[in-house]
């Protein structure tokens, strides 16, 4: 007899897996298919035999590191320590959105910051559109109302170094017992510690893993001319440009400028687009150099 569980954690060859009330198993995976199963991985398995049989369809794949059937992908950034900066995260913004996962913004260390500064920020991408959570894990102001929020979702965590990942983690899922080491004071920037993809159980049902290597991007397989469909804001106002094939950055008579000088758009979020802009079309003129 065969039941459907799900893998959450490869390690030297040994896989282990989840059953439907997230007890882990230790099992063997039999033929090619051991090649081809990463954490999040739905399969059927055998447990008197303890192995895996098949492995089911899933719905997506997190290229690096892979996970599969990611259903939201949770952005973590500090306010200070490292200071908050908003290019980079338009960035992850961009890469989440260009894969079709679901982004939810987490700024951490609201307690570093004032009250005003916080709410300036979040206005700006919630008014975007974005799920937007300000927490503080030394207070544990918040955490609740992230906690609601992923519960059962598969989330993956990423964001820069510092920023808290594994701290919200063990914030969030006190047993998780994530190695932290502080962070460095004179390159304000963490020092990464998560040396493997694990999806880590949530008490109210769902599952949350930490991502090494998911900190710097690069958009490979992004073209400039698909960039302004991945800042949600332009959409209102891009299809009125004088030009079809507008590129937002220097025609005129374009209407997503018009409505940067109009507030209607952020300056930050239009010069993020700018900066990526120009980086994607200088790959594009090199790609067969």
């Amino acid at each position: 007899m065969t039941e459907k569980g799900m893998i959450v954690k490869t390690v030297g060859g040994y896989f282990f897996l989840a059953d439907k009330n997230q007890n882990i198993l230790q099992l063997e995976i039999r033929g090619r298919i051991q090649d081809s199963v990463y954490p999040g991985d739905f399969v059927l398995f055998s447990r008197e035999k303890s192995v895996v049989e098949k492995l089911c369809p899933r719905d997506n794949l997190l290229q690096r590191p892979p996970v599969a059937n990611v259903d939201q992908i949770i952005i973590v950034f500090s306010f200070k320590k490292p200071v908050l900066e908003l290019h980079l995260l338009d960035r992850f913004l961009v890469m989440v959105e260009s894969s079709s996962f679901r982004p939810i913004i987490v700024f951490n260390k609201n307690d570093l910051v004032e009250e005003s500064n916080i709410l300036q920020n979040v206005k700006l991408y919630r008014n975007i559109g974005y799920s937007c959570f300000t927490v503080s894990v030394k207070t544990g102001k918040n955490i609740n109302d992230l906690k609601e929020k992923i519960k059962g979702h598969i989330n993956v965590m990423a964001g820069p170094s510092g920023t808290g990942k594994s701290s919200l983690i063990n914030k969030i899922i006190p047993e998780a017992e994530q190695e932290i080491k502080e962070v460095s004071k004179k390159l304000q920037q963490g020092k990464h510690t998560t040396r493997h993809v694990e999806l880590l159980p949530l008490n109210n049902s769902g599952w949350v893993a930490d991502t090494p290597g998911f900190r710097t991007l690069e958009f490979s397989d992004i073209l400039p001319r698909e960039l302004p469909f991945y800042f949600r804001e332009f959409s209102e106002y891009m299809n009125e440009c004088k030009f079809n094939m507008c590129s937002h950055t220097h025609e005129p008579g374009c209407q997503v400028k018009e409505a940067v000088n109009n507030n209607k758009i952020a300056e930050s979020r239009y010069n993020s687009y700018v900066k990526l802009y120009e980086q994607l079309e200088e790959k594009e003129e090199h790609k067969y150099d």
